[in-house]
């Protein structure tokens, strides 16, 4: 991989180096070299939170509380602790401890649960309520309990805090009330996107985008979650993911938020760049290891895994990813498992791998199983079940599946006799066109269907622009009916606009001047996955054999 690729620009990245302090208000900097602790505290008081650590000033104002002085003044002993702990520099955290900080329960349970062993699977201690609150956020993704991490996301917009705010020195109150609206909003949106309702959580990132002070870290992960969460359900464009740059600012986040941040869109990467996606994978596992937390580690393995198997499936740590997980809590085995069921493509590996992903309430990693075990082997049961989930969730473009087995899913569907909108979409999101069109053609021809998925059937058979799809909308269009009123808009709109779209038309323009498919989805700013689909589209339209014949008759066509 290059260098000059995002993803092997991460592959640099080092969150414990030190980073230049220029990014810091000039009075905090000057104050804190003449020791003026005084006026330090002051300062740091509006800008530093210490339970939210993550702010503006990211890694540079951290590792300035790196260095503040041990047994002077609590606040600074908590400001180091949590910096501490942030970093994994759990001997710097000993001697803060030793200094007794402010709330130290609270750094206690953040180490036991950074630190705790992979067959631990609760809260450290029983805390007072807000306590619950601050380690609910870590427990759930450690363990990868995704149904109790969309709980607690959701319990936290009724969760009351302000008495605690108040009275804490180590604690900004402006800067905390604000960031609380943005945390909330955003938490709950990553919770959405991985065991919930994609819409939600794009809707979610919007408003995350506008929440908090300018420069918060959340709202650069809210801006890539809504456009991830966009081509998880069937939008084309290539995204552009700006936590990959924000990531090696000096203001970009401490170490463990980094993990934190990037672990919830990891379900997402693989669907908008392999580079990126490797390089972001390779990032979090050198993380979870120098944080020394096993269950961070285990998972941080099983991405970097998946990200060098995706185009393979198999890979010789598959089975040491699996063997580590097997004492492991059920919410952790669920990827280890899925990659699993891909190297060997057992249908009851896939089986194990819903059943892990249900109990742990990983929505994301539900569809993936089923839409293998309805590829394999449709069952009414299995593609019930599949379909239900399409439709409340708005998946259409699961990950860690191939085309062709996201393609024999979508008819598995329509031979098990689903029906819907929801079904068409997750057809056309295969990029398989005679697949889509076997599945619009069920459709359309299927009195029991709802009119809305008729019309989708129709839409999808315009896109297609092939002689058969042509003939099934002339065919439709002599319907006196809705159907038929809606194929006849279709069809002259195909007329009008030509055999090919206007976007194949202008992937073929680019073919013809010699740019690859990765050069041309850079261009256009699409995944090469899609150019690939743009591609195939119109070779079948123009009843090309190759890519040179098509390219040889749209030049013909167009002079």
């Amino acid at each position: 991989m290059g260098s000059s690729s995002p993803g092997g620009a991460l592959d640099v990245v080092d969150l414990w180096s030190p980073v230049s302090p220029e990014a810091l208000p000039p009075d905090l900097i000057d104050a804190f070299e003449r020791e003026d602790w005084p006026d330090l505290k002051k300062q740091l008081g509006v800008l530093l939170d210490g339970v939210v650590t993550d702010g503006v000033y990211g890694r540079a104002i951290l590792q300035m509380a790196l260095r503040l002085p041990i047994g002077i003044n609590s606040v600074f002993d908590r400001y180091r602790a949590a910096a501490s702990v942030d970093h994994g520099d759990w001997d710097a955290l000993q001697k803060c401890l030793a200094a007794q900080p402010l709330a130290p329960i609270e750094l206690l349970g953040l180490r036991d649960i950074l630190l705790a062993p992979l067959t631990r699977s609760e809260l450290p201690y029983s805390p007072e309520p807000h306590h619950v609150a601050l380690f609910g956020a870590y427990e759930y993704q450690m363990e990868q309990e995704l149904g109790r991490f969309r709980h607690w996301a959701r319990n936290m917009l009724n969760f009351e805090a302000n008495a605690i705010v108040w009275e804490r020195p180590d604690i900004p109150a402006g800067r905390h009330i604000r960031n609380r609206r943005l945390q909330d909003a955003v938490f709950l949106a990553f919770a959405e996107a991985e065991a919930g309702d994609l819409r939600a959580a794009g809707a979610l990132a919007i408003e995350g985008q506008r929440l908090g002070d300018a420069g918060e870290p959340l709202q650069i992960y809210a801006a890539d979650l809504e456009v991830l969460t966009a081509l998880a359900m069937g939008d084309d464009r290539l995204p552009r993911v700006r936590a990959v740059a924000h990531l090696q600012e000096p203001t970009g986040p401490s170490p463990l938020g980094a993990w934190q941040l990037l672990n919830h869109l990891m379900p997402l990467l693989p669907l908008a760049d392999e580079e990126v996606f490797a390089g972001v994978a390779r990032i979090g596992e050198r993380i979870a290891t120098r944080l020394g937390s096993p269950r961070a580690q285990l998972h941080s393995y099983a991405w970097r895994v998946a990200s060098e198997s995706l185009s393979k499936r198999s890979h010789p740590e598959i089975a040491g990813v699996r063997a580590q997980a097997h004492h492991a809590g059920r919410g952790l085995r669920v990827l280890p498992q899925l990659l699993y069921g891909r190297a060997t493509e057992r249908y009851q590996d896939f089986v194990e791998a819903e059943r892990l992903a249900r109990l742990s309430g990983n929505v994301w990693a539900q569809i993936v199983a089923l839409t293998w075990m309805v590829g394999m082997n449709p069952t009414e049961r299995t593609a019930r079940w599949l379909a239900r989930l399409l439709d409340a969730t708005s998946w259409r473009r699961p990950v860690l599946v191939p085309a062709e087995v996201h393609g024999d899913a979508a008819l598995g569907l329509i031979s098990a006799g689903e029906r819907g909108e929801h079904i068409v979409e997750f057809a056309s999101a295969a990029g398989r066109p005679n697949i889509l069109y076997e599945v619009s053609l069920r459709h359309v021809d299927d009195t029991a269907a709802s009119l809305s998925a008729r019309v989708a059937a129709v839409e999808a058979l315009g896109t297609l622009g092939t002689t058969r799809s042509q003939e099934t909308l002339l065919r439709l269009s002599r319907r006196v009916d809705e159907l038929g009123r809606r194929a006849r808009v279709v069809a002259d709109r195909h007329r009008r606009s030509g055999s090919l779209t206007q976007r194949e038309v202008e992937v073929m323009g680019l073919l013809r001047e010699g740019l690859t498919n990765r050069a041309i989805a850079e261009r256009l700013s699409l995944s090469p996955h899609t150019i690939a689909r743009h591609l195939q589209n119109a070779r079948a339209k123009l009843g090309a054999s190759n890519r040179t014949e098509a390219a040889t008759k749209l030049e013909r066509i167009l002079n």
